[in-house]
């Protein structure tokens, strides 16, 4: 009997090329995968991957053994939700992705509604990006991850996944109260606080500025949202928040919420398609729902 974990990194593997983008999408090392697939040739009795030009590719058992890992692995999803519904009782432990703002404004919230309504689901959360998330519930290391999509930039659609809005989060230009500012493209002269490179956020502010003329002034790169919040309110910076974060907050004493335009960001619950329906799947998705509701 094959271990599943391996047979997973090696289609990651095959998928991605290199030990690298595999090690990444799984949150492991190089070394550790290659350990494992090591130890699954040995289960096999034969070489599964060659080296070819800085990359790696099948052998002909490495491909037979992808195509029944394809096959295996959403058959194990599908059992699974099978099994669930004989019992007609959502329970077991669901994985979940989540951004921080998300885990902020919604994660308490969902936790109780499962506490009353699900008591046999067990959460367990990480805060991690959600381009991550994407892959890593693809390659099943998460079972759920909250994705986000801003206006014009579109979140990685994957076949495997399924992808259900939850919400639309209003996005709000936050300046210090003593500022003058009245719009974004008053905000041409003050310091910016901005996520780090990479971030979608900080694309998406840098294009907002730049669509009335100018580029934002960065002279903080923070990806705690919160820490945006306190350099506004000390008189510091002007920043793009997700209402997520301002219901978060304890207090707006210090800070101006401008919206001259409606902007709002989709956030969205992202599952692997033969998970979706598992009932303790659709209880998390419920808890995520109401807790937006309320």
């Amino acid at each position: 009997m094959y271990d599943v974990r391996r047979l997973n990194m090696l289609l990651e593997v095959h998928e991605r090329g290199t030990l690298a983008a595999a090690a990444q999408t799984l949150h492991l090392t190089p070394s550790a995968i290659s350990q494992q697939l090591s130890a699954l040739e040995k289960e096999v009795g034969t070489p599964l991957l060659t080296h070819v030009r800085r990359r790696y590719q099948l052998t002909e058992a490495g491909r037979i053994l992808i195509e029944g890992t394809r096959s295996v692995l959403s058959e194990l999803d599908t059992m699974k939700t099978r099994i669930e519904r004989l019992t007609g009782e959502p329970s077991g432990t669901v994985r979940i992705a989540i951004f921080q703002s998300a885990a902020l404004a919604v994660l308490p919230k969902a936790l109780e509604y499962l506490a009353q309504h699900a008591p046999q689901v067990a959460l367990h959360a990480v805060q991690i990006e959600p381009e991550i998330g994407l892959t890593m519930t693809k390659s099943r290391e998460f079972d759920i991850t909250i994705a986000e999509a801003y206006p014009h930039h579109f979140i990685p659609e994957m076949s495997e996944l399924s992808y259900d809005l939850l919400t639309h989060d209003p996005l709000h230009l936050m300046v210090p109260t003593s500022s003058a500012v009245e719009h974004v493209a008053d905000t041409h002269a003050l310091p910016w606080v901005l996520e780090r490179p990479g971030n979608t956020s900080r694309e998406w502010a840098i294009n907002r500025c730049r669509s009335f003329g100018f580029d934002p002034t960065i002279r903080y790169e923070i990806d705690d949202v919160i820490t945006h919040v306190h350099l506004v309110k000390a008189g510091l910076a002007a920043a793009m928040v997700p209402h997520f974060i301002v219901q978060a907050i304890d207090s707006l004493d210090g800070v101006r919420l401008i919206d001259h335009e409606e902007q709002s960001r989709k956030i969205f619950v992202v599952t692997r398609t033969e998970s979706r329906d598992q009932l303790s799947i659709t209880a998390v998705r419920e808890a995520l729902q109401h807790a937006v509701n309320h």
